[in-house]
């Protein structure tokens, strides 16, 4: 099982069937939910986007598998595309697949529809990040990160070079480590995205609050 999802399965008492009136709010309590952030920003034209749409396909698959409510941003100077959380795998990834690259980079749209979608939300809840380059206003989008990691959000980026990686890496949650932030090249977009799966240890759960 890929560490990124949750690990903890803790029982909720006796349960009858059919279910009662508070079956509802109990599901919810241990309900997961994911959103996958992808830049289609200029700079992702050719082959980086083509390996960060299969990078993406494969990283969905692995999460509903995983029993995750999905969501989707396409990222640049705004947001391109928005598939908020509950959608069905076939439409997320019919949506990823009609991506292109266009526009400029600034992620503090994507962190600001986070904030108002997936914080609020119950259970593990989980941001998942890929850029190539700058975050727009590094300032803004810190604030709202912290925002995010102090609400229970846990934070994944991945960065194509150093640039993006850096910028990236300064909005993860406080004490959260992870070795594979760092895609090198275009060849490893579609693995990288894809290792966002397991882009959080034991300890960093414990540090963003899990």
């Amino acid at each position: 099982m890929s560490e990124w999802v949750r690990k903890r399965f803790e029982g909720a008492g006796l349960t009858q069937s059919p279910p009662g009136p508070h079956f509802a709010a109990l599901r919810a309590k241990y309900r997961s939910t994911v959103l996958l952030c992808l830049d289609v920003s200029g700079s992702m034209a050719g082959p980086r986007l083509t390996e960060a749409i299969a990078g993406g396909e494969q990283f969905l698959a692995e999460a509903f598998a995983a029993r995750y409510d999905c969501g989707l941003v396409l990222w640049n100077h705004e947001i391109a595309e928005y598939v908020p959380p509950g959608a069905s795998q076939a439409a997320l990834t019919d949506r990823l697949g009609e991506a292109f690259s266009h526009g400029g980079t600034n992620l503090v749209p994507t962190l600001e529809v986070a904030g108002r979608d997936l914080a609020p939300l119950p259970g593990d809840r989980v941001l998942c990040v890929f850029g190539d380059g700058d975050v727009g206003d590094p300032a803004r989008a810190k604030e709202l990160a912290r925002g995010l990691c102090a609400s229970g959000v846990r934070i994944i980026v991945r960065g194509l070079g150093p640039g993006a990686t850096s910028a990236l890496s300064a909005l993860a949650c406080p004490g959260q480590r992870d070795e594979r932030r760092l895609i090198a090249d275009e060849k490893s977009i579609r693995t990288g995205i894809a290792s966002m799966a397991t882009g959080l240890s034991r300890a960093a759960r414990r540090g963003t609050g899990e």
